[in-house]
């Protein structure tokens, strides 16, 4: 028997096959001309189904083209399949830039609970939104056309190339690295999102040639200050600081004294999360789990704030005007400009010749705990990592006139 396909196609797109609800013996086929050889009494009206299923279909690609619609052939296979009321989904055609936008607004959306309290991938879209602006210069400093007119099929192994080049290029001129892989990376996320969204067209593999850029193979150089630095932060005196400044010394000290716990996780931090003198909460930013004991002098720290906080927040990060997760970004975005100023003002203070930054509180307390024999688990779980990953990107030894005393000593 003869099993009858239709194939559509449409230049940049695979072909689909559509299978037919006509039959026939082999012999009864004609090759030349597709259709039914006149054999049997009902070969008039099989060659008439097969005549109005084409132009039917050719009626609905023919009015795509004529509106300027875009348009695949997954979705023109789909087109008069319907169940009930609801459309077959198929396979949409829309232009990157579109797709960059339905994602962007779809983190916006997407709510995750974290201790408690809903939050959106809002700072995950807006650095969505700088790539989008890399590729609207690139593509109009490349090749003079507009990325709103680009489809993910015109997205090409050298296309992706170019991209890479152009970041390398303003990298040099900006004097810094271009941040290809980050970049690199959203945009192979946004092929990624795209995807699920069912967007015709997704080919990842233009991606391969540059598949190495994309990976975290980069040597981290951890944040992490000598002990006596902290030593030092802890005996400044506070009288050279205004009370602002003061604020900004504590939260960092905090951060130290809870598991070098993150910034913004130091500014989320509720009352709620500590329970029997132990600090458990969920990282903002990382699925990970962080379970640290709350030591005397965090609680020093807490207890000294806890009258000037608003609702049940352990630090004053936030006030009431704060309201909602736009506010509370602009406030983390000033605050951390306020901490960096005050920091480098105690470097001025301590005369430390090194860099100190928020962050560094992270890498300096398990750098801290490991070289004071405390189980790698336990510090992983104290910061909320594994402990691959407090190895590899934090721990730094601090203490190498010891170390070289020690190796002498050993040696």
């Amino acid at each position: 028997m003869a099993k009858i396909d239709m194939i559509l196609y449409c230049s940049g797109f695979n072909r689909v096959t559509k299978v037919l609800p006509v039959s026939a013996p082999l012999k009864d086929w004609d090759e030349k001309t597709q259709s039914f050889k006149p054999r049997t009494t009902d070969y008039a009206d099989k060659n008439k189904i097969l005549f109005e299923t084409k132009n039917k279909y050719l009626e609905v690609a023919e009015k795509w083209e004529k509106d300027g619609t875009a348009w695949s052939p997954v979705q023109w296979s789909h087109y008069f399949e319907k169940t009930g009321k609801t459309q077959k989904e198929e396979a949409k055609v829309i232009s990157v830039s579109k797709a960059m936008d339905l994602i962007m607004e779809d983190m916006k959306n997407r709510k995750r609970l974290k201790n408690g309290k809903f939050i959106t991938s809002s700072s995950t879209a807006r650095n969505y939104h700088f790539l989008k602006n890399s590729l609207e210069n690139f593509t109009k400093e490349k090749y003079g056309r507009s990325f709103s007119t680009y489809y993910f099929s015109d997205i090409t192994e050298k296309f992706v190339e170019d991209f890479v080049v152009y970041l390398q290029e303003c990298g040099i001129r900006n004097g810094n690295k271009g941040n290809v892989p980050a970049k690199l990376g959203r945009f192979y996320g946004v092929f990624y999102y795209a995807e699920k969204m069912k967007v015709a067209g997704i080919d990842f593999s233009v991606f391969e040639s540059r598949r190495e850029l994309m990976k975290k193979n980069k040597k981290i150089t951890p944040k992490t200050l000598p002990i006596m630095v902290i030593k030092k932060i802890e005996n400044i005196d506070r009288s050279l600081f205004s009370p602002k400044e003061n604020l900004y010394i504590d939260l960092f000290l905090f951060s130290y004294y809870t598991g070098g716990m993150a910034n913004i996780d130091v500014a989320y931090l509720t009352w709620d999360s500590i329970k029997d003198n132990v600090i458990q909460y969920e990282r903002i930013k990382f699925p990970k789990e962080a379970k640290v004991p709350f030591i005397d002098k965090a609680k020093a720290i807490a207890e000294k704030y806890k009258d000037k906080c608003y609702g049940n927040y352990v630090l004053p990060v936030f006030t009431y005007k704060h309201n909602t997760e736009a506010r509370q970004r602009g406030r983390l975005k000033r605050l951390y400009d306020k901490m960096n100023e005050a920091l480098l003002k105690v470097k001025k203070v301590i005369r430390y010749d090194g860099k100190i930054t928020w962050y560094a509180a992270r890498g300096t307390f398990i750098t801290r705990m490991l070289d004071n024999g405390c189980h790698p688990t336990e510090v992983a779980q104290f910061a909320g990592n594994s402990p691959q990953t407090i190895y590899n990107n934090y721990y730094k030894n601090t203490n190498l006139a010891d170390q070289l005393k020690e190796m002498n000593r050993i040696v």
